[in-house]
């Protein structure tokens, strides 16, 4: 695999800039027959990635824009109008704006909708329905958390080691809400690039274990990214 951190030399906004281009740069690499699909994560840290593949976009092809695949990488089973729903952040940022200059349709975006007592059928429909466009992300955007966690796979979670499905529901989150949707350890490595951002001084620590090769994945998810093709760290924590 190739791990390339951005440059520490350059702005964090230009380092953004440069991470969407990657990710359009590998998009229109494609055949046309070829699916492109993009799962996105929610949180603080996509804000500054979302606003860049916004710009970015309005550079871009139509040809291309209109064959994106909009999936989640991991959900709060909350309703999609509810405050915590990451596909809310990510429509209210980057959706909303794009379907309003005309750069996509309604039917290229994808949540991960279900209630409490039907996240498990969810998740099952939900891999059913990205197996209508290849059964796999082109392009994964991954936070890392403080304690080293990326989508909904935390340190030492039973979870990390569910790799059969591509996506699983689970109601014991360290972080609340406690009921979550995550996509597998193994859909994640199976990206043909992912984008890790790694943000913020209260990361310092989980940064240092994602560096360290005696650390595990299971005591550092984040560190799973090692397992794709390729992957662009993105990060102000440069020691």
């Amino acid at each position: 695999m190739t791990l390339e951190i951005l440059s520490a030399k350059s702005s964090l906004e230009q380092q953004m800039a440069d991470a969407a281009k990657k990710i359009f740069t590998l998009l229109s690499s494609r055949t046309a027959s070829d699916p492109l699909v993009l799962g996105l994560c929610g949180g603080r840290s996509v804000v500054g990635l979302l606003q860049a593949m916004l710009s970015e976009s309005r550079h871009q092809p139509q040809d291309i824009l209109r064959r994106i695949q909009f999936f989640m990488v991991d959900e709060r089973v909350v309703a999609l109008s509810d405050s915590q729903s990451n596909f809310g952040g990510l429509k209210n940022q980057l959706f909303d704006k794009l379907l309003q200059d005309g750069l996509i349709h309604e039917d290229q975006l994808h949540p991960f909708e279900a209630s409490d007592s039907t996240a498990e059928n969810g998740c099952r429909s939900y891999e059913t329905e990205l197996k209508r466009y290849g059964g796999a992300f082109t392009v994964t955007v991954l936070g890392m958390g403080e304690d080293g966690h990326v989508a909904g796979l935390f340190p030492n979670h039973p979870v990390l080691s569910c790799g059969e499905r591509a996506f699983y529901s689970f109601r014991d989150s360290p972080k609340p809400p406690a009921h979550r949707m995550t996509a597998s350890t193994k859909l994640i490595a199976q990206s043909s690039l992912i984008i890790l951002l790694a943000l913020g001084d209260a990361k310092r620590e989980a940064w240092k274990n994602f560096q360290e090769p005696s650390v595990s994945v299971a005591d550092c998810p984040a560190k799973l990214v090692a397992q794709a093709p390729h992957c662009v760290v993105v990060t102000d924590l440069h020691t």
